[in-house]
């Protein structure tokens, strides 16, 4: 492989320039620090210069600024969900649970990154669970409602490991609970408030399981939890089980109204009930039950945030003093209003803490849940400066969807409904809170540099200036013998999704080889889609030549479901090269219908050669010319390629399988289920057989 170096320094004149479109048949992006992101099929994608000019907030600060709420929508979820848990893993965004269409639970996970969901395995269902970030980095969600539409509740809980990425069982709760919230205090983690039943009780999980250290709480659902640093939690929550409505106050032993709560003392493991009069007029608002309680923390202030209202609509943002044990003075006070309008706005009683910044977020919204307007105002608890910012036209109610604070401090809002808990929705947004004090008025312009990236499927890569080194290419090499048969441009593109070697001293290869699970890598055609799994292949190589750098190939195909044969070919003679542990074989064939139809196609297998078997089997095909008056074959220069799932053919055996195989008749199918000529060649990923 040939490397050339194509960008060494960027400059605004570079960058400037008109589009570059690359003319190498891959290339390097080298960041800063060493990291370098090849890109082997870049010959049919484009590098661009990048320049854009950006609203940057100069140093004057205001009280009620107001600005531009930025988003952006991601990918749509795999699953439609309300009611569930969403956390931040490094770089990713992870969900859990919570119900889909027609109040439906679902016992899945999808993790958020490189621009895509994928589903994580999980052994239970979380409706209404809370989740927790465990002593060691790990988070632990846990309960939920047991049945749809709200019914029962659960003791399971299941870990999420950041390094791995997956989801354990973990222990059981003492009690079956949905509605409740957890905290982490002194290496344990507390949980308490629960859906009507057992409301009582807090659980502690001390790191292997949980046990009962209280019995005669006042949590019932969705309760604010607060820990001070000298190990009391405080329990708030309303006296009814209404949620997402403003607290109910109690009274004292006086007669007054006030905000009961409990105060837990993790050292001696008791708690009592005190009374909060202070808050008279402004009551706390109940938590929405995707909110974790930390997320309202700042070690810097050792404060907790939280929202409240009273009777006319007004919200006021108050924080306790967890080192003090009071709670302080008022904070800010929420507009009710976005500023030169009369709309009303209603607040979420989720709040976000971003501490490398000293902000707060607050989410608040308006209008009809089909076109709805978010707001959502950053708070700088130190400065006392704050913004307002709106965004406008979203089709579904994203105040019933799950928030969660991200790593590089950006909120995602995922799920929620468009009217009910019936209509759970797949959308997913990214929102950038606005900088506290800062509004659009009082910003001036800024120019970043840089390269975008483009790909086949219409999506870049950016990279910007402070942040690249240099962008390198490479130039890709394959065997005459096959660049003879098939179009350069064709192994180029299959190249990236298939290794191909070249060489003249490939290695002995002989033998019967099983190729199980068989597994979509890519198809060029989209028909389906990677992870989609075929009928095994069974390969019988022999009569290698060293000397011509031949061998004999055939090969027939296995069900899944019962391991019966439902195709095989006759021998024919292929191709082979590479060097060392390294081969690519390949084969030129023509297949013909019987409507007249017939397509020339190259098919080609890639793999090591191990002392266990072949490691890392691929087997791909592309069609070369076709005779299509039907219209129902792939189209010229498409291609698919699978793999080897498991990583690993081993040896098996042909001969075991041929009485099998006479016995049902083998034949080949194309994509619409016609008899192909017996003696063709074909490939595994072109049948229609499929694994549910």
């Amino acid at each position: 492989m040939k490397r050339n170096t194509i960008l060494k320094t960027l400059t605004a004149a570079v960058l400037c320039a008109a589009a570059w479109q690359a003319q190498a048949q891959g290339i390097y992006v080298n960041k800063k620090g060493g990291e370098s992101i090849p890109y082997p099929n870049a010959v049919f994608d484009h590098v661009s210069p990048y320049m854009k000019k950006t609203s940057v907030s100069t140093q004057t600060y205001e009280t009620g600024a107001v600005a531009t709420l930025k988003y952006k929508k991601i990918a749509d979820m795999k699953t439609a969900r309300m009611g569930h848990q969403s956390f931040a893993s490094g770089g990713a965004l992870v969900v859990v649970g919570g119900h889909t269409t027609d109040f439906q639970l679902t016992k899945t996970a999808e993790i958020y990154e490189n621009g895509q969901w994928r589903d994580i395995s999980i052994s239970n269902p979380h409706d209404g669970a809370f989740s927790v970030a465990l002593a060691d980095g790990r988070i632990m969600v846990g309960g939920g409602f047991s049945s749809a539409k709200g019914v029962g509740q659960s003791k399971a809980t299941d870990i999420y490991n950041p390094q791995t990425k997956t989801f354990t069982a973990g222990p059981d709760m003492t009690v079956a609970r949905a509605y409740g919230k957890g905290i982490l205090v002194g290496g344990k983690v507390y949980v308490n408030g629960n859906w009507y039943a057992d409301n009582s009780v807090m659980d502690c999980y001390d790191g292997t399981s949980f046990k009962s250290v209280g019995s005669d709480m006042l949590g019932l659902s969705l309760p604010y939890m607060f820990a001070s640093k000298t190990g009391y939690i405080w329990t708030w929550s309303r006296l009814s089980c209404d949620h997402g409505k403003v607290f109910e106050f109690g009274k004292t032993s006086s007669g007054s109204a006030a905000l009961l709560f409990d105060e837990f003392d993790t050292a001696k493991g008791s708690a009592n009930t005190y009374a909060f009069s202070v808050l008279a007029n402004y009551v706390p608002l109940n938590l929405s039950d995707d909110v974790r309680p930390a997320s309202s923390y700042t070690s810097k202030a050792d404060a907790y945030f939280f929202l409240t209202k009273n009777a006319d609509g007004a919200y006021k943002l108050y924080h306790t003093n967890m080192a003090e044990d009071k709670i302080s003075a008022c904070a800010i006070e929420i507009p009710q209003t976005f500023p030169g309008t009369q709309t009303t706005i209603d607040y979420r009683s989720s709040i976000f803490v971003n501490e490398a910044k000293d902000e707060v977020y607050l989410i608040g919204s308006s209008g009809p849940t089909n076109n709805q307007t978010i707001y959502i105002i950053s708070y700088n608890y130190f400065e006392g400066y704050w913004t307002i910012a709106k965004a406008e036209g979203f089709s579904h109610n994203l105040m019933t969807g799950s928030w969660t604070l991200l790593n590089d401090g950006t909120l995602a809002c995922t799920g929620g409904g468009i009217t009910s808990n019936f209509d759970a929705q797949k959308y997913a947004y990214i929102f950038t809170p606005p900088v506290a004090g800062a509004s659009d008025s009082n910003s001036s312009e800024s120019t970043e540099y840089g390269v975008e990236v483009y790909k086949k499927d219409g999506s870049s890569d950016l990279y910007l200036e402070d942040n690249l080194e240099s962008i390198t290419t490479f130039e890709e090499h394959f065997d005459e013998r096959m660049t003879h048969e098939i179009p350069q441009e064709y192994l180029s593109k299959m190249s990236a999704y298939m290794p191909l070697y070249s060489g003249n001293t490939p290695p002995t290869i002989e033998g019967v080889w099983n190729m199980s699970p068989c597994v979509l890598v890519y198809d060029s055609k989209g028909a389906y889609n990677p992870g989609h799994k075929f009928t095994d292949v069974v390969v019988e190589l022999s009569d290698q030549s060293s000397s011509q750098n031949t061998l004999t190939y055939r090969d027939e195909y296995v069900s899944t479901a019962d391991g019966s044969i439902v195709g095989t070919s006759n021998k024919v003679e292929a191709q082979i090269v590479g060097s060392g542990s390294h081969f690519t074989f390949f084969v030129i064939s023509t297949n013909t219908e019987t409507d007249g139809s017939w397509m020339k196609q190259a098919s080609l297998y890639s793999g090591t050669k191990t002392s266990s078997g072949i490691k890392d089997l691929y087997n791909g095909f592309v069609v070369l010319d076709k005779y299509d008056p039907n219209g129902h074959l792939m189209g010229i220069g498409e291609f698919r390629i699978i793999n080897d799932q498991d990583g690993l053919s081993q040896s098996t055996t042909w001969k075991a399988r041929q009485k099998a195989a006479r016995t049902v008749k083998a034949r080949t199918l194309s994509p619409d289920n016609t008899v192909m000529t017996p003696n063709a060649v074909h490939h595994p990923v072109y049948r229609k057989e499929t694994v549910k």
